[in-house]
């Protein structure tokens, strides 16, 4: 496929374009289905987050070990 002969750098760049796009668009809640375990484990992640015990990583640092990692 084309997308294969893009370089790291480049495939990643396209994948925050789509992103992008997707955060734009409206999407009903009724969009999407979850079954009872992926519901169990987003209620576990949420208690981790509002109690303070979960590890998270901003979307900047993300992106700084990124840059730094493949030169962005």
């Amino acid at each position: 496929s084309q997308i294969s002969k893009l370089s790291v750098l480049e495939r990643i760049k396209l994948v925050q374009d789509i992103l992008s796009t997707i955060s734009k668009e409206a999407v009903k809640e009724s969009d999407f289905e979850f079954s009872i375990t992926e519901l169990k484990e987003i209620e576990s992640r949420s208690s981790s987050i509002q109690n303070g015990t979960a590890k998270t990583t901003s979307w900047d640092e993300i992106e700084s070990s990124l840059k730094e990692c493949y030169g962005l």
